[in-house]
């Protein structure tokens, strides 16, 4: 069966012969000729080589394939009404949907500030989020269900990735921070051999090589059975330990921000521990129109990564 140049308007055409029963009455409501009707229901049905009608003194009845026809014509017309007025929504600005991936600290820092001011420019923004790790979002975006998501993109190796986009965010210090009262803050000249006298807490999505650039006493050295190393995918589910014990944790700066500024923690400044950035990134497919009010979130969120940057100078 050949469907592939049937016209709306046939669709139309057809469904209003139904409702009205006849040849003319259907012609008058739609303002054409009956002659000009009669020859559209036909060329629908040379379309899709099925009888559609059974045309009698009284009216017309349908045949099954016409039954059918009418079944999901409806629901056609239907969604062609909704795909118009959707259309024209977006084309003004007025409607968007956005689905957006992250890992968890770009999710509770950068997300969420500027989530509510876009709600309220764009009350009829429908907005998804979905947290997990780079892995299940990449797949996620590859398979058509993101339109970006927010990682760390120098790390995992997706800012060297041929087919993703990556809006760079201002980059920001991974800190090692403590509770104020730690022993280690009264210590100067604080090594990484001091350091991992206490219990590390580290991200676990680390590659073992930026460990071994940046931190070899995890890797290399006596002793490596016996590092106290806790690893966690989300830093929520160990920052509270922070508070009340002598674990040190490796985190960025926007995940302690106002922590930093509460004096609530501490940052531990290691002599012989490379200095490490976090570099986040906003990562969507080359070549993928977005859509309307895309761009004011990718500039928010920009905006407020550098903003918690920009005011690192005054807390650290």
């Amino acid at each position: 069966m050949r469907t592939n140049t049937m016209e709306i308007r046939h669709l139309r055409h057809f469904l209003m012969l139904c409702r009205k029963g006849s040849f003319s009455a259907a012609a008058e409501a739609l303002h054409l000729s009956q002659p000009s009707l009669s020859r559209s229901i036909q060329r629908m049905e040379e379309l899709l080589e099925a009888r559609l009608l059974d045309r009698q003194r009284g009216g017309v009845a349908l045949t099954p394939y016409g039954e059918s026809v009418l079944r999901h014509g409806e629901r056609i017309l239907r969604d062609v009404r909704q795909l118009n007025m959707e259309l024209e929504l977006m084309q003004s600005g007025d409607w968007s949907e956005i689905a957006l991936g992250a890992s968890p600290i770009p999710a509770q820092t950068l997300i969420g500030p500027v989530v509510g001011e876009l709600t309220r420019e764009h009350p009829t923004l429908n907005l998804e989020l979905r947290v997990d790790n780079w892995r299940r979002s990449l797949a996620w975006l590859e398979a058509g269900e993101l339109n970006y998501f927010i990682d760390e993109v120098a790390a995992t190796g997706l800012d060297h990735h041929e087919a993703l986009e990556v809006v760079p965010l201002a980059p920001q210090p991974a800190l090692m921070c403590c509770n104020p009262q730690h022993p280690l803050l009264a210590r100067r000249d604080l090594q990484l051999s001091d350091l991992l006298q206490y219990p590390l807490a580290l991200p676990r999505n680390l590659p073992d090589a930026f460990l071994e650039r940046h931190i070899p006493g995890l890797t290399l050295g006596p002793m490596v059975a016996g590092r106290r190393i806790v690893r966690f995918d989300q830093f929520l589910s160990v920052k509270p330990a922070l508070f009340d014990s002598h674990l040190v944790a490796l985190t960025p700066l926007a995940s302690v921000h106002q922590e930093l500024v509460d004096q609530k923690l501490g940052v531990l400044r290691v002599g012989d521990l490379d200095e490490i950035q976090a570099t986040f990134g906003i990562v969507s497919l080359k070549g993928r129109t977005q859509p309307p009010a895309s761009e004011k979130l990718v500039n928010a969120i920009v905006a407020e990564a550098q903003r918690i940057v920009d005011s690192a100078s005054s807390i650290l």
